[in-house]
């Protein structure tokens, strides 16, 4: 019989962030720990979103007091994880440290779009980022995301030339529509998620003229995962749109990596990461001429890049610093 004691671990993240806390949960179950999930805050609703969002002090006395309640008092963790953490303030890392002798924090988010962890990160025993910028500025450890898929795919085959999968924000119709206009194909995949009738509202006032020119290629329903692995997997090339705010490599350039599609960028930042060159990515942005740009792409079309596939299993060694 085996009496092996299992490990523990609270996990505190946004559960509302796709699936991200699912494939944690089960990278942590293979590393044999017992995994408690707590949302990043609370209320766990609508409210506490719009707290998070307008920086209510509130939300932070509310998410303490039931992450005590509920995950805390009579327990005991050999490991508490805390990915964004928009709701947590000193006090509660105090209180985790009552209970637990290892805390990690980490952030898929700049500091500029996501700035909360700021006023605690220095309390907890690791902090990395995905942010290339957050890290020069205060000296953090870098640790890259993960690509999503979990089994080999087939033989690679080429059905579109370009394909844009994307949620509609910032610049995005405008990176889109500069793409295309520089680099015109026939072959080529466009599917612009709208969120909701809020943001449609947004992004119809500051685009109206790309908003229309686009609207058959919007939907209020995201794209089904497994269409957007085959999607991905049959383009030659994907277009990747980084947040202003933001200097992080994307999970889209991660799976692009797995599936050997190659990236059409606007991140400079993304040339740091090794598995990257100007044999797989195509900075565009103001620093290049249109001609440069094509240029580069007429030379590495008939490339078919190396296969780099970074799993869960990767992110988290990286995150515990288990070398």
């Amino acid at each position: 019989m085996n009496n092996i004691k299992k490990k523990k671990c609270l996990l505190i993240i946004p559960k509302s962030f796709y699936s991200f806390h699912n494939f944690l949960t089960e990278a942590l179950n293979e590393l044999g720990y017992e995994v408690a999930i707590a949302n990043e805050e609370y209320p766990e609703n609508t409210i506490g979103k719009l707290m998070g969002k307008l920086g209510i002090p509130l939300l932070l006395t509310t998410t303490r007091r039931v992450v005590k309640r509920d995950f805390l008092i009579g327990r005991g963790y050999d490991l508490a994880l805390i990915i964004k953490g928009r709701g947590i303030s000193n006090e509660l890392i105090s209180d985790i440290k009552d209970v637990c002798p290892m805390i990690v924090g980490y952030n898929f988010d700049s500091f500029g779009y996501h700035n909360a962890p700021l006023k605690w990160y220095k309390n907890v025993d690791r902090y990395c980022t995905f942010d290339y910028k957050d890290a020069d500025k205060y000296s953090l450890p870098i640790v890259e995301l993960f690509s999503s898929l979990s089994k080999e795919l087939g033989e690679k085959e080429i059905s579109y030339t370009i394909s844009a999968i994307v949620r509609n924000h910032s610049n995005r119709l405008k990176f889109i529509d500069d793409i295309f206009k520089v680099i015109d194909v026939e072959k080529r995949f466009i599917y612009i998620y709208e969120q909701n009738l809020f943001t449609f509202c947004i992004n119809f006032i500051n685009s109206p003229i790309l908003y229309l020119k686009y609207a058959k290629y919007i939907s209020f329903k995201s794209l089904n995962y497994q269409e957007y692995i085959r999607v991905l997997h049959g383009s030659n090339f994907t277009i990747d749109y980084a947040h202003p705010k933001q200097s992080g490599m994307t999970m889209r350039c991660l799976e692009a990596l797995s599936t050997q599609t190659k990236v059409i960028s606007n991140n400079p930042f993304l040339m740091r990461n090794s598995n990257f060159s100007e044999r797989n990515a195509i900075i565009f942005n103001e620093t290049k001429s249109n001609s440069d740009i094509k240029k580069q792409f007429d030379q590495i079309f008939s490339i078919t890049p190396d296969k780099a596939h970074r799993k869960m299993s990767n992110f988290i060694k990286d995150l515990l610093n288990n070398n």
